[in-house]
């Protein structure tokens, strides 16, 4: 590829482990061309690249707390415990990318477009096109549900959605001054379509329109139909309250249509702003440094920090609060319930050497954690087959969508203080009655596992962690 050529810098946020080459070849001009970029035309993130005639990609889950991932992983390929449960999305995506997954149902391309150093280019349509059909993939479905991937640019903006089962073209007008880089994000999607695709990109070059193609490497990318979701409904209620994502698989055939019955989940909030986090890890996380390398900026270290030990299978200590969230698929009146709700916990000594402490504290802070929004807190101290948290709590349901479920979520502190060698691993047993009276029970996990939360020695200050760190610029320990 010569110089005066642009080129993409592609990466695909579907199951392709690294994005395609971008060719560009050139058109017969049909219309005017557009008039010259603006010099000073403003530039997105260039992800990655290795010359001006190859793109380099990464995999990224999703893009937003709402976002669903899922895929079909070949037969034969049988997912890791380490890739599944709260928290562990990004483990997930890894490794089903890894083992040749195809997408279902939804496809994200996130690109950026660079000009040549002595001319500017304006990019008028993009479309995706159609290649041949393919049989249904068959194996073990894998899903995140709150897919967010922290390493994706938040400049990167959206340019619209495309259809496989209705191509069409999407116009935009977007320009890049000389040398500059644009990027984007744009969503593929199908209802019936299990194929080959790619996406294709109309740049006027000065007057030189040219096409360019995104594909895999050369290969087309692959899309099937989306399958019946894995979580009950209940487990995507309390993503909006900021919980952890879920990592979830399915080997089973699902059924004709989701199940119309009550369900319930939980699942622990994250600190948000204005709200300590402490944790304890049985290593100590060395991307934990570079994350807060630079502290002084209030209400976003201190949460990517969590993140990152969460991912690292850190455990929540002291305090937590939890997220319960009840779904009524078929309740369309009557929407209030009444939930008892109590814990089984089951207390254990940590073998081995002292954990490794963490806290993560905001500039003005005071002891903050979810307090706000909990309707009970309950103290940890022994094994307990029965400790009652709420008893009769009204709960009203709400139905965002007629094609969504009717949810309603409540909030509860759990706290454990005792000497840092002790852990409570505890399930939750909730009842559920409707307006009529008729009760169901249930018990819930943390998608399959007990929910795990360490001691913390009362009274605990900051400076008695190893790993302390303060929002406004401060490390202590």
């Amino acid at each position: 590829m010569n110089g005066r050529r642009p080129f993409l810098v592609a990466f695909l946020l579907t199951a392709a482990v690294w994005a395609g080459v971008a060719v560009p070849f050139a058109l017969t001009p049909d219309e005017p061309a557009p008039a010259a970029p603006r010099p000073n035309a403003s530039a997105g993130p260039n992800i990655a690249a290795e010359g001006r005639s190859r793109a380099a990609g990464r995999q990224a889950l999703g893009l937003a707390w709402s976002s669903t991932w899922s895929a079909t992983v070949p037969e034969g390929s049988a997912v890791p415990d380490r890739a599944l449960g709260a928290g562990r999305c990004a483990a997930l995506f890894t490794w089903a990318t890894g083992h040749s997954a195809v997408p279902r149902g939804t496809a994200t391309a996130a690109f950026t477009l660079t000009a040549p150093e002595d001319r500017g280019l304006v990019v008028r349509s993009l479309r995706v096109v159609k290649g041949r059909k393919l049989p249904p993939p068959k194996g073990t479905d894998v899903e995140c549900l709150g897919a967010v991937d922290r390493g994706v640019p938040q400049s990167m903006e959206s340019w619209g959605r495309l259809s496989l089962d209705r191509p069409r073209d999407l116009k935009v007008s977007r320009a890049v001054g000389p040398g500059a880089t644009v990027g984007g994000l744009v969503e593929t999607r199908t209802t019936d379509c299990s194929c080959q695709w790619w996406i294709e990109m109309e740049v006027w070059e000065g007057a030189k329109k040219r096409t360019i193609r995104v594909d895999d490497a050369g290969s087309p990318f692959t899309l099937a139909p989306p399958v019946a979701g894995i979580g009950a409904p209940a487990q995507g209620g309390a993503l909006k309250y900021g919980t952890t994502d879920v990592a979830l698989a399915r080997e089973d055939s699902p059924g004709d249509a989701p199940s119309e019955a009550p369900s319930v989940s939980a699942s622990r909030l994250l600190a948000g702003n204005s709200q300590e986090m402490w944790m304890v890890a049985d290593r100590e996380v060395p991307e934990v440094g570079r994350l807060t390398a630079n502290l002084d900026v209030p209400g976003a270290v201190c949460q990517r920090v969590e993140r990152r030990l969460v991912a690292d299978g850190a455990l929540p200590a002291g305090r937590a609060a939890y997220a319960v969230s009840i779904a009524a698929p078929s309740a369309r009146e009557e929407l209030e319930r009444v939930v008892d709700i109590s814990l089984k916990v089951k207390k254990t000594v940590r073998e081995g050497p002292p954990p490794q402490g963490y806290g993560c504290y905001p500039a003005q802070w005071g002891l903050q954690t979810n307090d706000k929004q909990t309707e009970a807190s309950v103290r940890l101290s022994r094994d307990t087959p029965h400790l009652p948290v709420l008893t009769g709590e009204p709960v009203q349901l709400f139905r965002e969508t007629e094609d969504e479920p009717a949810t309603g979520t409540v909030f509860v502190t759990v706290e454990a203080w005792d000497p840092d060698d002790a852990e409570y691993r505890f399930t939750l047993d909730v009842t559920v009655e409707d307006a009529s009276g008729k009760r169901t029970h249930h018990t819930v996990d943390d998608a399959g596992r007990p929910f795990v939360l360490a001691s913390r020695p009362d009274g605990m200050a900051p400076r008695h962690e190893k790993y302390a760190y303060y929002e406004n610029g401060h490390k202590v320990g």
